[in-house]
């Protein structure tokens, strides 16, 4: 299958996820983004999609210590639990979720490519991936930069190698609108600009698609990797920024697959998570935490992931 009938597969069983009132988006939204689209594909029915989970008898909702959350069952889109999900607010490095998306989607046979690190691609301030001034690294390395470690240098180089900032994040916005995300809009490629902003909800539907990417999925599911230079002269020690991944952290989680850490000081802190069990599998959208804490995101994502998996069945 192509992607871009995979890509309106993706959008025809939000439709009818709607229609069947299980979804986490509107109709309004889903019908603005397929309408137009031609496709010999057949209907899809209410047999293409998982029977959504049910919740338990007595199960309680689970106190969230952020300012917006949100917990989706990933195959049928049925909503968990929700808190203030459709409140905009700046997403810091969770936005790299859609600068690896357009690259991977629209640019897929420039991985291979190498890269020339420049001047203004290594000093990007904020968390990075140290790259290295006349550094040479493939386009396939600078995403594992832009995911595991969170590099805003890496966001920023894959962003200019790709036809410069501006072009970039345009194409990641025309992405949000084509996903049905009305909710988002993206001012830089590393989420650094906190005027950029989006929603739980728009995080959850956002990682439910980019997580059908296989690429995608492997590289978040990355507890540490080393990567070497093209040129064999830079080796890259990354280990990845969601503690849920890593067994030495204190709230490793055994389940976790992935997906994007965040922090600025007006986003606080952030984390899209995934993770699978007994064959099911939830996302979890955690923003703005009222602990200010490096490991407060790991934190309440894994109490809330948790919740899911024990109050609900399938």
């Amino acid at each position: 299958m192509t992607k871009a009938i995979w890509t309106i597969c993706f959008l025809l069983m939000f439709v009818l996820v709607v229609v069947i009132g299980q979804g986490v988006i509107s109709s309004g939204q889903t019908k603005k983004v397929v309408s137009g689209v031609k496709t010999d594909l057949p209907d899809l029915d209410s047999n293409s999609l998982q029977k959504p989970p049910q919740e338990k008898a007595n199960a309680q909702d689970p106190k969230v210590y952020a300012k917006s959350a949100i917990l989706i069952d990933e195959t049928s889109f049925k909503t968990l639990y929700q808190k203030d999900s459709e409140i905009k607010v700046p997403i810091a490095s969770t936005t790299k979720i859609m600068t690896a998306t357009v690259v991977l989607e629209d640019y897929p046979d420039k991985m291979k490519d190498v890269v020339t690190i420049t001047r203004e691609m290594a000093n990007v301030e904020g968390s990075g991936a140290q790259l290295r001034i006349g550094e040479k690294i493939s386009v396939e390395s600078l995403l594992k930069g832009l995911l595991i470690v969170s590099g805003n240098d890496a966001a920023y180089s894959l962003a200019s190698y790709l036809g410069g900032k501006d072009k970039f994040v345009e194409e990641m916005n025309e992405k949000a609108v084509f996903l049905g995300l009305n909710n988002t809009f993206y001012k830089d490629p590393a989420g650094l600009d906190d005027e950029g902003y989006s929603t739980a909800r728009d995080l959850a539907i956002l990682a439910s698609y980019a997580m059908r990417n296989e690429a995608f999925a492997k590289i978040v599911s990355t507890p540490e990797i080393n990567i070497i230079s093209e040129d064999g002269l830079v080796l890259h020690e990354f280990k990845n920024s969601n503690r849920m991944l890593r067994d030495e952290e204190q709230f490793y989680y055994p389940f976790a697959i992935g997906v994007k850490t965040g922090f600025t000081l007006d986003a606080g802190h952030c984390l899209v998570s995934s993770a699978q069990k007994d064959g099911h599998r939830l996302i979890a959208v955690i923003l703005n935490t009222n602990e200010n804490t490096l490991t407060a995101s790991a934190k309440e994502s894994r109490k809330l992931l948790d919740w899911g998996f024990s109050n609900w069945t399938w």
